[in-house]
C-alpha cells in the first residue's frame, strides 16, 4: 500500500505542476526519453538474463497478441451493432485495444507484484503490446485516418527494431545470469528506480479529464471492451494454459491497462474522433488507478 500512495503523489505531483508552473512543452518528452533510454533498459538488463526462454516464459507475449485480438473484434463487433460512425470505431479500434502497459503497466505491477515479476509485465509490453502498436496502430491509422496513407512494412520494422527498450531487451534474452560486471549492477539499480516517480510524473504532467457528452456511449463501452470484457477473456485463456498463477497474474493485470497515451495521440492526429480519444486516455487513467486495484484482489482470487 505504500507503494501505491508513491505512485499517487508522483502522479499528484505532475497534475499540480502542469496547473501551478509554466513549464517549458518539451519537459514531458525529454523526461519520456530519459525513460525509455534509460530507466527501463535498465530495468531490464537487471530482471531479463535470470529467465530461462521457454513457453511459459514467453506466455504473456502470446497473451499480448491475443489482447489486442479479443480487443479489437470487441470494438468492431459493438461498432456495426451500434452503428457508430468510422472514425468513432477508428478511436476505439487505438484506444479501447492498445493498453498503457508500460509507463501506467510497469510501476504498477512493481508496486502489486513486486519487482521479481516484472520481465513478464516487459515481455508483455515488448514482445507484445509494443510491437502491436507499430504494426496493429499503424494498419488502423491507415485504414481509419483521414490521411489514408498506406502502411509502410519498412518504416515499421525501423521503428521496431531501433526502440531502445526493445533493442536491449533481445540483447538481456540471450545474456547470461551472471554476465553483468561488478558495480555495474549498482548503477542499474539506482537508474532503474527512476523508473516509477518519473514515469508516474509524466503520467500526471499529461492526464487531463474532458468529455464530450456526444460520446459519452462509446466511452463507456470503450472502457468496458478495454478495462472489463478483454481482461475477463484473457483470464479464463490464461487459467488453462500450462504456465503458473504468477504470470497469469501479471498477464491479466496488464491486459486490464487503461488505453495508451500514444494510442490516443496517433487517434487525434489522424483525427479519429480527437474528443473521444483524449476522453478515453484521461477517464482511462483515473478509472485505472481505481479499478487496477481490484484487479489485483480478483486475480488472486482467481488464480491459486
Amino acid at each position: 500500500m505504500s507503494n501505491f500512495i508513491i505512485i499517487l503523489v508522483f502522479l499528484g505531483l505532475g497534475v499540480l505542476a502542469k496547473r501551478l508552473f509554466t513549464l517549458p512543452e518539451k519537459l514531458p518528452l525529454v523526461l519520456n526519453q530519459i525513460v525509455i533510454n534509460i530507466a527501463i533498459p535498465a530495468v531490464i538488463l537487471l530482471r531479463i538474463p535470470q529467465l530461462s526462454l521457454s513457453f511459459e516464459v514467453l506466455s504473456p507475449m502470446f497473451l499480448a497478441w491475443l489482447t489486442v485480438l479479443v480487443a479489437a473484434l470487441l470494438v468492431h463487433f459493438i461498432g456495426r451493432k451500434l452503428n457508430w460512425s468510422k472514425a468513432v470505431v477508428g478511436a476505439l479500434l487505438m484506444t479501447a485495444v492498445l493498453g498503457n502497459t508500460s509507463y501506467l503497466g510497469f510501476p504498477m505491477v512493481k508496486v502489486f507484484y513486486g519487482e521479481q515479476l516484472l520481465p513478464y509485465a516487459i515481455i508483455f509490453d515488448q514482445l507484445g503490446n509494443f510491437i502491436a502498436l507499430a504494426v496493429y496502430g499503424s494498419l488502423i491509422i491507415s485504414l481509419y485516418g483521414n490521411n489514408q496513407e498506406n502502411v509502410n512494412s519498412y518504416h515499421i520494422a525501423l521503428r521496431i527494431i531501433r526502440f531502445p527498450p526493445f533493442i536491449i531487451l533481445l540483447i538481456a534474452l540471450l545474456m547470461p545470469a551472471d554476465f553483468l560486471p561488478q558495480g555495474l549492477d549498482t548503477i542499474l539499480v539506482w537508474c532503474a528506480g527512476a523508473m516509477v516517480p518519473l514515469t508516474m510524473f509524466i503520467v500526471g504532467l499529461q492526464f487531463s479529464l474532458q468529455l464530450d457528452k456526444h460520446y459519452r456511449l462509446p466511452l463507456i463501452y470503450g472502457l468496458s471492451i478495454k478495462m472489463i470484457l478483454t481482461p475477463v477473456i484473457i483470464a479464463l485463456i490464461a487459467i488453462n494454459l500450462p504456465i503458473s498463477a504468477a504470470i497469469a497474474k501479471v498477464s491479466v493485470f496488464e491486459a486490464a491497462m487503461p488505453p495508451m497515451v500514444t494510442a490516443g495521440v496517433m487517434a487525434i492526429h489522424a483525427n479519429l474522433a480527437p474528443k473521444l480519444a483524449a476522453a478515453m486516455v484521461g477517464f482511462g487513467l483515473f478509472m485505472g488507478l481505481l479499478f487496477l486495484p481490484v484487479v489485483y484482489w480478483l486475480n488472486s482470487l482467481f488464480f491459486i
